[in-house]
């Protein structure tokens, strides 16, 4: 079966519906190093439409991987609240799955590629029989492209074969929200591209929210329906833009459009010039 023929397509959130699924409130956020306290988020408030396609972008330092961490509940706030289907967030919800940067260590090199995404779904504690789980399986495995190598070993696949794992392993969870951490740094350029194509298939097919780390300006103007460029020091929200370019998105088309040069050459030269500033 296709990757094409697999995809069942789900109607996007209009606006007029638009949801809220998660809320930043007066955001406050110190670390100490070296006994200095770094201000990383001062009195940062900001909410992410459900259904949406959000990248964070920004200078190295200025709080990317920090902001995932508390939305996910992997950290906490120094002051103020996140808030999910509008709960305060006080440790990992029950609705949200976090794919790391670094996909080998995210998987079991012991086991193949049905028995590890099976455990994403032995998880989900959805599934009751072997029947069930191995069809629930098989239908993700091919969502993503790995039919026929179900029984494979990770040692076996490639970089980009791994993370489709990896990707595979958390949507059988069925999350509401996908948080990703610079997911496709570690691959190549043309696996990256393929990879970008199959992550806003999947996105536009079921009903799911995605926050999306990346240093990648181009990588994000192309998947997202929404940027925010961050500032160093408490800056916050530098930038904060929709991107109107339409979906479905290719990687040739796409990037001719005169919306996306524009985009993108805002965007790294903000974030630039942050950059040679140190």
């Amino acid at each position: 079966m296709s990757l094409q023929n697999s995809l069942v397509v789900y109607p996007k959130v209009e606006e007029a519906d638009e949801k809220m699924i998660i809320e930043l409130e007066n955001i406050n956020k110190q670390f100490n190093v070296n006994k200095n306290s770094i201000t990383v988020f001062n009195e940062f408030s900001y909410k992410i439409k459900q259904g949406s396609f959000l990248s964070i972008v920004g200078p190295s330092g200025c709080g990317k991987s920090t902001l995932l961490k508390m939305i996910s509940g992997l950290e906490q706030p120094t002051d103020g609240k996140v808030m999910f289907n509008g709960n305060t967030i006080s440790g990992p919800p029950k609705g949200m799955i976090y794919v790391f940067q670094q996909y080998s260590k995210s998987i079991f090199p012991w086991s193949t590629v049905l028995e590890n995404i099976e455990f994403g779904l032995r998880s989900h504690k959805k599934v009751k029989s072997k029947q069930e789980a191995k069809e629930k399986c098989m239908e993700f495995i091919r969502l993503v492209g790995l039919e026929g190598y179900e029984h494979h070993y990770p040692s076996q696949l490639s970089g980009g074969m791994q993370q489709r794992v990896v990707i595979a392993r958390a949507l059988i969870c069925e999350p509401e929200v996908l948080l990703m951490d610079e997911p496709f740094s570690a691959v190549d350029a043309m696996t990256r591209a393929i990879l970008q194509e199959l992550l806003l298939k999947i996105w536009e097919s079921i009903p799911i929210t995605i926050l999306f780390v990346t240093h990648d300006v181009d990588e994000a103007v192309f998947l997202s329906s929404q940027i925010i460029s961050l500032g160093r020091g408490g800056e916050g929200v530098k930038e904060d833009i929709e991107i109107t370019l339409p979906y479905p998105r290719d990687q040739i088309d796409t990037r001719k459009n005169s919306k996306f040069t524009t985009i993108q050459s805002k965007l790294f030269s903000s974030i630039f010039e942050q950059e040679k500033q140190g």
